[in-house]
């Protein structure tokens, strides 16, 4: 591809990328919403206040890489840690659950939107009005008081990579000791925190801009509009994934799942700055990523994807005991590189056929709204005299022949 060409398909693809993200008004309601959530659990006249619980967004949300479902009536899924920093000696992993569930059940509005009144396997889910359209899920944790003091020296120091300091506790009512165990260390471990460093720190494509994570998990930052190659990209995966696996003829229940999407297309990406070409090289690459692990119980041979950060920790298990995830995930990635490729070889087709291409793979109304986007801020140029276009390709830019703005000139009421 000439660049001319990989600059304007980056530039669409920011477009469907900006799209494809939530918007700044309906970040500002989760932050608000979740806000509100922390503030009712650690009140002082919370049962909870001598815990010191704090809610702190995981996931997509914290990562940067969340986007909107494809049917406008479906829920944004907004993930929360909620911590405590100290329990009475006897709590087991269902008193901490119980005692986060029945404050939140002591709230007239909060007891209304819990959708299962026993909790979920691991969360407490509130599904908040239609006009807000999400839901949020809140992981009960726990973590020492030391936690927050490890989290800023952790995330304050870019090179260091000691994220064990940061891991959580967490319920889970699957485990058989859920109801039994009082001592936190056999308590099931996860470490949101130390995978949103490793991925901040793949994302960054300069040490000088390096995000800290007080600044990722801050609820007050800013709305982050720009964004980084690589969060673009996972954005980009996803939305195709998502376009792919609506159809009926795939179980959407086994399509490929968020946490080896991200992990794979982290540990492909090349820093480009270039969006199409962090894009290819990231789909190019993935595969290479998966491991091959002899089961020393089994002697057979398992696919993994290992957790950066633990690993012991494979977050491809499932696909030996449902195989159809394993098959869905390269149906999908061999897929991608076909979509791929036929854009990179079409940089004759004009912007219409690209559309079409892009509306396959993201669509229909994703790719009307970018196309649109992106012709509004070429027509700006132009009438700011500086657009022009290749003599190679005919493709619209800031370098080639310059094209004058449109003048129109006709009889009625000239003088």
């Amino acid at each position: 591809m000439n660049n001319n060409y990989k600059n304007e398909l980056s530039e669409i693809l920011n477009e469907l990328g900006d799209h494809l993200d939530i918007s700044k008004a309906e970040y500002d309601a989760a932050v608000k919403s979740y806000e509100a959530v922390g503030d009712w659990l650690s009140k002082p006249t919370s049962p909870l206040h001598q815990f010191n619980p704090k809610i702190l967004p995981q996931g997509s949300f914290m990562l940067g890489t969340m986007i909107k479902p494809i049917n406008q009536e479906d829920d944004l899924d907004v993930d929360l840690v909620c911590k405590l920093e100290n329990k009475p000696y006897d709590w087991t992993q269902k008193d901490l659950k119980n005692a986060i569930g029945n404050r939140l059940k002591n709230h007239d509005t909060y007891n209304s939107m819990i959708e299962d009144i026993d909790g979920g396997q691991r969360c407490w889910t509130l599904k908040y009005s239609d006009n807000s359209n999400y839901h949020m899920d809140i992981l009960p944790a726990f973590a020492d008081e030391n936690f927050t003091v490890f989290l800023n020296e952790s995330f304050n120091n870019y090179q260091d990579t000691d994220t064990k300091k940061i891991a959580i506790r967490i319920t889970d009512k699957e485990l058989d000791n859920y109801d039994t165990e009082i001592d936190t260390d056999y308590w099931m471990k996860s470490n949101p925190f130390g995978y949103a460093k490793w991925f901040i720190q793949k994302a960054t494509i300069s040490s000088t801009k390096m995000m800290t994570l007080n600044e990722a998990v801050d609820p007050l930052r800013e709305f982050e509009k720009e964004k980084p190659p690589l969060k673009r990209v996972i954005q980009l995966l996803k939305r195709h994934r998502d376009i792919m696996f609506s159809d009926s003829a795939y179980d959407i229940e086994n399509k490929p799942i968020s946490i080896i999407i991200t992990t794979l297309a982290s540990r492909a990406y090349d820093k480009s700055e270039n969006l199409i070409d962090a894009y290819i090289n990231i789909v190019s690459n993935m595969k290479s990523f998966i491991e091959d692990r002899v089961n020393i119980k089994t002697g057979k041979t398992e696919k993994w994807v290992v957790n950066p950060i633990n690993n012991e920790e494979n977050f491809a298990d499932k696909w030996t005991i449902t195989p159809q995830k394993e098959t869905y995930f390269y149906e999908w990635l061999d897929e991608l590189e076909k979509d791929l490729e036929k854009i990179r070889n079409s940089h004759n087709v004009g912007l219409h056929n690209l559309n079409e291409s892009f509306t396959k793979m993201y669509g229909k109304n994703i790719s009307n709204n970018a196309f649109k986007s992106y012709g509004n801020k070429k027509r700006i140029i132009r009438e700011n005299g500086k657009l022009s276009m290749s003599k190679a390709t005919g493709l619209l830019g800031t370098s080639g022949i310059k094209i004058k703005n449109h003048e129109f000139r006709g009889s009625v009421n000239e003088k």
